[in-house]
């Protein structure tokens, strides 16, 4: 069944002495009608012989209608402010002006003739013309002085006299041409003379600087010159808007003139009244409504000034007792003659308010605010009835009733009427606006309200909720009726006649005297009223509203006994309340809902129970103070009636709505047990039902970071009513900040669940509940509880990734446990079963692909995993889930889960160059070490090794001093290494070596400094989050600190002679923060004792050094050449500048780095070049560049001279060597090429003899 759907039934019937109803003025879709102000013209005889008369008459009516775009500044005082007024268009009625006396066709009455007075009933500005036009045709200047000019002065003196005074007129030359004719002949001749006759007129007939003649040039036939009429368009727009301003101002005038003589004896409202008015119709009639609009304010305004004032000798009674007054429509003006009523005093208040509202409303209506008609309207009807009721004791209850209700629906049938004849133009502005919608509620809520009070007195509805909410809270004032007739209370016997007397008098609205004999015609009326209002307040967003009429109208079909409609509409409220937040009425619909249920309806208790708990919902959501007993005996009967139900079923039923414990967090923090794992969280659990709960369980989830998930629980417990607290107990131990998610508890078979909102709420957890708001704990760190960690290993082999999986045990002697490890994203793979154990080899473990176990672990054990992984990291940073599931001896029953996301940087703080230099067959290598990071780092040692006992290759080390050195980012470290076969006469064919390097980051080194540091600021019992951050702030000043690490260093490599206290103390002072002296100390003594260490034999996870091994490839090189030069010069001879010096070049090869083998014969063909550049100072003479073929041993000598071109003291050439083929079979030879004396240098002294050089000058020439 649907609400039904709203008509317009008549909301006035005609009576036999009823006014009946008809269209406002103006009529729909009239509302935007104007009025029209008067031109009269007068043709002149040289124009009324003239064939075109007829046709430039009609021509020029045309053009005046409509004109557009008046633009009015009215003169000061006449309208409040002084902007410009645009009237945008306006009727102009051009009428013709005979001033014969017996053919006059406008009489003096409607002011166009004649010297009468002034009407003593004031009109309009528009009743009488605005200006008076001239037409006439000349083309001759001696016609024109002879003749026209005598009668132009005739007809100015005619339009000019006293009772004309406010109109204007104008001058029209009309010049006709034709299409075809000839410009530059006749045509052109009787223009020029039209011009000269314009020029003249205006020198005859321009009066105070105005011009009053104009030119129109008409072509006939063919089409229209729109131009041709702009002139004379202009000038009547002109003429228009000096006679209204003209008029207005002198209408204000008497006004304000007659409103100063208020105080004067004989002075009367009426008459005011008119006068005013007729302002404001001049006003209309220029479709100037906003002004209008303006005048019956101040009207309406002066009207209660005179009634505050009790001075109403202008009006008759108070009104409303004429026959059919109440069903008349109120927007009428026509309905009574109302002009004729208040010039003759006769009007009364009643009418004269309605009339008054209904001049209001037609002009907001014209305006395009229907919004505000229906507003106005409910606002005077709501009003005005109180009055009506509390001053005329003449005027009956149902009186007021019906005309309430008639006046109201006939204001929302006008208005929607005016809409739908509005429709698609722009002047109704809101005819879907929400605004409307409200206005027109109100109106129909007016209407059904009376409807309401009928009803009960006609016996069609019973005097209950929600119908009695229409009747007054006080009994209404006493009316001239039989004493013991009560208007508001249902008829005891509706058939006697003296009842039916009363509760008809005043009535006349046909529609309603149908109602009160007919239940059936009443319910019509009274479901078309609810259906129209309920449509009206969904298009006003009035949901509550709409709520509450259904409701109503629900409770009117359970009245009628139409129980499946009712259960219809009261199925659907509830929803529509629990949005609204009226409990009150929910729970009200929620009863009727299961009254109204059927049993055969009903299928499953299931369903039973969702209506039931949906109807304990609303009754616990009413405030405790507000429920009634009987409200809190049915909560109880309805709730042992649900857990019986509930009881009878095979499987538990999730409610998700309703909650009837409200839990509340005690405090933020959680509490460590102390002796076990685990925490626990007191909440306040509030019992809302009147009876004691039995609680099979409560579970409450809290969301940690990265996805961290605990359960606190509580097992089965009784609830009393009210509050209770419980313990939450959480057996996993995890620590951080954590936010509570949803909770959940089981009755019977009755789960209910309730998820928080996503909102925190960090400030007010005892004001708010866990389904309200999600709240913030804490659970802080037991250090005792099982511990789970992931870290790099200290001893790091490059191409063997590891990673290191900490369990400690802690207090707990673990039966079983269960590691598992994840990679987010799954870029990570860890290969848990070829992880091992390092350490403890007594410790029972499984491994396996996706997981590893472990058995009796004792009490405060570390177990260390070391375990591989495939993949690469992003950014050098490893991310593991790590979730340790495991039970403990004491508690076996019980499996606790550790879970925790770990990060490792696998980075190497180290950066490892290597330069190979090959000598003959000894290989030296240069491994230069630097820090990465921008990070302090100290080396201890690099060893370069054989992996196996049966290398064939020898390695020396450079000696070094046996101390570590400290690595800055712009200070490396070197080591050299030698490197030759064990046996000088077999060739290396290419091994592996490995690469150790033992190192340390200074960041562990002042670690107990930094520690002693960080506890002078913050005690050892402070936030742990704060601690970390104080440490990592002195760590870093400390290491920016240069002067203080050098400091630290030489006093670490220091003789032990050396006084460390006195020293230390030094260190003290010069460090940027605060220390201890005995840290200090410690630290040094540890350094020392670390430098005393072997770093590199150790490699167990309890080393102080850290290693990292990593695979060194022996290169090979194909070809080794030696170059040599050799001069030619005997035992201490010296060397002069220019002097030639024999060299001998000497190239010796050697392929014992080839890896080809002792047995090998290749040769190749090599290519020398001695580079000799200008800034060298040598000039080489002989085969510079040359090719020779290479073979092992062999050497290849050439002769040179080499002439030194400077003196001082020279380096020798540069050599450079280089293959030119590939080996036989094979690719290109790989060669380097060294340079046994490139330190040499040669000292070439100066020539001391002098040269004489003749140079020829030219002549010059005289």
């Amino acid at each position: 069944m649907q609400v039904p759907t709203p008509s317009r039934p008549s909301s006035v019937s005609a009576h036999s002495r009823s006014y009946t109803p008809g269209p406002i003025s103006p009529a729909v879709p009239g509302l935007a009608s104007n009025g029209q102000v008067r031109i009269t013209y007068t043709l002149a005889q040289s124009l009324q012989s003239s064939p075109h008369a007829a046709v430039i008459t009609e021509s020029l009516r045309s053009k005046l209608n409509p004109l557009r775009n008046l633009h009015w500044r009215p003169t000061a005082g006449t309208l409040p402010g002084s902007s410009i007024r645009t009237i945008q268009y306006l009727d102009a009625e051009l009428v013709s002006l005979d001033l014969g006396p017996s053919t006059a066709r406008l009489s003096t009455a409607e002011g166009f003739g004649g010297e009468g007075g002034r009407s003593q009933i004031p009109g309009t500005v528009l009743e009488k013309p605005f200006i008076n036009l001239w037409l006439g045709m000349c083309d001759d200047a001696d016609t024109y002085k002879n003749v026209i000019r005598r009668q132009l002065k005739d007809w100015v003196a005619s339009v000019t006299t006293q009772s004309k005074r406010d109109q204007e007129w104008l001058i029209v030359l009309v010049n006709v041409t034709s299409p075809g004719q000839d410009v530059s002949g006749s045509g052109a001749k009787k223009l020029f003379q039209s011009k000269g006759i314009i020029d003249r007129m205006r020198a005859d007939f321009t009066l105070a600087k105005r011009d009053r003649c104009v030119q129109l040039n008409y072509t006939t036939g063919g089409a229209e010159d729109p131009a041709a009429w702009t002139d004379l368009i202009a000038k009547i727009k002109d003429a228009i808007i000096t006679t209204l301003d003209g008029r207005v101002a002198e209408r204000m005038d008497d006004v304000r003139r007659t409103e100063a003589q208020r105080a004067v004896p004989g002075w009367n409202f009426c008459t005011f009244f008119v006068l005013k008015e007729s302002i404001a119709e001049s006003f209309e009639g220029m479709t100037l409504l906003d002004a209008a609009l303006v005048q019956y304010s101040e009207l309406e305004a002066s009207f209660y000034q005179v009634l505050k004032e009790k001075n109403l000798s202008w009006f008759g009674k108070l009104g409303g007792t004429s026959p059919g007054d109440d069903a008349a429509p109120l927007l009428s003006v026509t309905k009574k003659p109302y002009r004729d009523l208040i010039m003759s005093n006769a009007i009364s208040v009643f009418d004269f308010r309605c009339y008054l509202l209904a001049r209001q409303c037609l002009l907001l209506a014209k305006m395009g605010a229907v919004a505000d008609v229906a507003s106005k309207a409910a606002r005077f009807i709501s009003s005005f009835a109180r009055t009506l009721r509390e001053n005329e004791n003449s005027l009956s209850e149902p009186f007021l009733e019906s005309w309430i209700y008639s006046c109201s629906l006939n204001v929302v049938d006008e208005c929607d009427a005016w809409i739908l004849g509005a429709s698609g133009q722009e002047s109704i502005s809101d005819a879907k606006d929400v605004s409307y919608n409200a206005g027109k509620h109100e109106l129909l809520e007016l209407a059904r309200a009376q409807l309401d009070k009928i009803g009960i007195r006609a016996g069609h509805l019973p005097r209950v909720a929600p119908f009695t909410t229409s009747l007054p809270d006080q009994p209404p004032k006493s009316r001239p009726t039989s004493a013991s007739f009560d208007p508001h209370a249902a008829a005891s016997d509706l058939n006697d006649a003296d009842y039916k007397r009363l509760s008809r008098a005043g009535v006349t609205n046909a529609t309603l005297l149908q109602a009160i004999d007919s239940s059936e015609a009443f319910d019509e009326l009274y479901k078309q009223l609810l259906g129209r209002a309920i449509e009206t307040c969904v298009a006003s967003g009035r949901t509550r509203s709409a709520a509450r009429l259904k409701g109503i109208l629900a409770a009117l079909y359970l009245h009628r006994g139409a129980v499946p409609d009712a259960k219809l509409v009261f199925s659907d409220l509830p929803t529509q309340y629990i949005e609204q937040r009226w409990p009150v009425l929910e729970s009200y619909t929620r009863i009727q809902d299961l009254e109204t249920s059927k049993d055969g309806e009903v299928h499953s208790n299931e369903e039973w129970i969702h209506r039931a708990m949906a109807l304990l919902r609303a009754d616990l959501s009413v405030p405790e103070d507000l429920r009634s007993k009987e409200v809190t005996a049915r909560t109880q009967q309805l709730f042992e009636e649900l857990l019986k139900r509930a009881d009878g079923l095979s499987s538990d039923v999730t409610v998700n709505e309703f909650s009837p414990l409200v839990l509340r967090l005690v405090g933020d923090i959680a509490r460590l047990d102390g002796t076990r794992d685990g925490s626990g969280l007191a909440v306040s659990v509030t019992n809302t039902l009147p009876i004691t709960i039995s609680l099979e369980y409560l579970k409450l989830t809290v969301l940690g970071p990265d996805g961290v998930q605990l359960l606190f629980e509580h097992w089965p417990t009784q609830l009393p009513s009210g509050d209770s607290m419980l313990m939450l107990l959480c057996p996993n131990p995890v620590f951080g900040l954590f936010t509570t998610a949803q909770h959940e508890y089981k009755i019977s078979r009755l789960l209910f669940v309730e998820k928080a909102p996503e909102t925190l709420d960090r400030s007010s957890l005892k004001r708010k509940s866990l389904s309200e708001a999600r709240a913030v704990i804490r659970i802080p760190d037991d250090e005792r509880a099982v511990k789970v960690g992931m870290m790099m290993p200290r001893h790091v082999v490059l191409g063997d990734p590891r990673v290191l999986f900490q369990i400690h045990t802690g207090r707990n002697t673990l039966k079983t446990g269960t590691l598992t490890v994840s990679s987010p994203g799954g870029q990570i793979k860890f290969v848990l079963e070829s992880a091992k154990v390092l350490g403890d080899d007594a410790i029972t473990a499984t491994f396996k692909p996706d997981r590893i176990a472990v058995e009796n672990l004792p009490a405060d054990q570390e177990i260390v995993f070391s375990v591989p992984y495939v993949g690469a990291p992003r950014n050098d940073e490893l991310e593991a889930t790590i979730e340790f599931e495991y039970t403990t001896a004491a508690q076996t029953e019980v499996v606790r889960v550790v879970k925790t996301k770990c990060r490792a940087y696998i980075g190497l703080p180290l950066i490892v160059n290597i330069n190979d230099k090959f000598r003959n067959k000894k290989l030296f290598t240069n491994v230069v070490i630097h820090s990465a990071n921008q990070e302090l780092v100290r080396v201890a040692g690099v060893a370069l090794k054989n992996t196996s006992d049966h290398g064939k290759l020898a390695v020396k080390a450079c000696k070094r001093a046996p101390v570590s050195v400290v690595v800055r980012p712009i200070r490396p470290a070197p080591f050299l290494f030698q490197i030759e076969s064990s046996d000088p006469n077999e060739p290396p064919v290419g091994e592996t070596l490995q690469l150790i390097i033992a190192y340390r980051s200074l960041h562990e080194d002042i670690s107990k400094i930094v520690e002693h540091a960080a506890n002078l600021i913050t005690p050892n019992g402070s936030n742990p989050r704060i601690r970390k951050q104080q440490r990592g702030t002195i760590e870093a000043t400390l290491l920016n600190e240069t002067g203080w690490i050098d400091m630290l260093e030489l006093i670490r490599l220091s003789d032990s002679s050396l006084d460390i206290e006195t020293w230390a103390k030094q260190l003290v002072e010069k460090a940027p923060v605060k220390l201890e002296l005995a840290s200090v100390i410690e630290a040094i003594e540890d350094l020392r004792r670390l430098d005393m260490e072997s770093p590199l034999d150790k490699k167990d996870e309890d080393s102080s050094w850290r290693t990292v091994t990593m695979p060194f490839d022996v290169p090979l090189m194909n070809i080794i050449n030696r170059v040599q030069i050799t001069p030619k010069l005997a035992t201490g001879s010296q060397t002069y500048a220019g002097q030639p010096i024999d060299v001998a070049l000497t190239i010796s090869s050697l392929f014992h780095w080839s890896g080809l083998g002792p047995e090998s014969e290749k040769s190749c063909m090599m290519r020398y070049d001695m580079a000799c550049e200008t800034d060298s100072g040598w000039l080489v003479c002989g085969p510079k560049r040359g090719e020779y073929i290479a073979m092992d041993g062999a050497e290849h000598t050439t002769q040179l001279t080499l002439l030194p071109l400077r003196h001082g003291t020279l380096s020798l050439p540069v050599v450079s060597v280089e293959p030119i083929e590939n080996f036989e079979g094979g690719g290109r030879p790989t060669c380097e090429t060294w340079q046994a004396d490139g330190a040499k240098k040669m000292t070439v002294l100066p020539r001391n003899a002098k040269s004489t050089f003749v140079v020829a000058m030219p002549v010059p020439v005289i």
